[in-house]
């Protein structure tokens, strides 16, 4: 291969990796995120409880994890929000998967115990929520900031390191 074949290859590559990873995901970045009441499907603490209202988090940073069972990057996630959400817990950041899928509650409880997610699972059974915020592809991760504003979204596994600025600037 040519220097100059080689050096547009390169460019292609760099911009499709640019464009995959971007945080900026969503038409709602800087807007009200839209609210949301969705029933706690999975991972629900004992006497916590079973269904979760966005509004009613007011002046919390909330972190939104769109998933499906059979998406495998959803999977990659998975540890990833872990960890972040035991980094945030004392600071009282909220994290909720929220599951797309019409499918029944135990099916949903399996893939969300066999992806290791540590936090609720959501279930979004209509798709009525992941059509109120955009999604158009999984995983998506939003970063709801304690004003309601959508703060960072992003499409794809998501960068650790770009995750935590987000919710840092929105705890900020």
């Amino acid at each position: 291969m040519r220097w100059g074949q080689w050096f547009v290859t390169a460019m292609v590559g760099v911009a499709l990796y640019a464009w995959m990873t971007r945080g900026n995901a969503s038409p709602l970045m800087g807007e009200p995120a839209p609210d949301l009441t969705l029933p706690v499907a999975a991972g629900a603490q004992p006497g916590g409880p079973t269904k979760v209202t966005l509004s009613e988090l007011g002046g919390q940073v909330v972190v939104l994890d769109f998933w499906a069972s059979w998406c495998g990057a959803c999977r990659r996630t998975a540890p990833i929000l872990n960890d972040l959400h035991e980094e945030f817990a004392e600071r009282g950041v909220a994290f909720y998967a929220v599951n797309v899928e019409p499918i029944d509650r135990q099916r949903l409880q399996a893939a969300h115990a066999g992806f290791g997610t540590e936090f609720p699972s959501l279930h979004d059974r209509a798709g009525t929520v992941q059509r109120r915020y955009a999604i158009e592809m999984l995983p998506t991760v939003i970063v709801v900031g304690p004003d309601g504003l959508v703060r960072w979204a992003s499409t794809g596994v998501p960068s650790k390191m770009r995750l935590r600025g987000a919710i840092s600037d929105a705890l900020n």
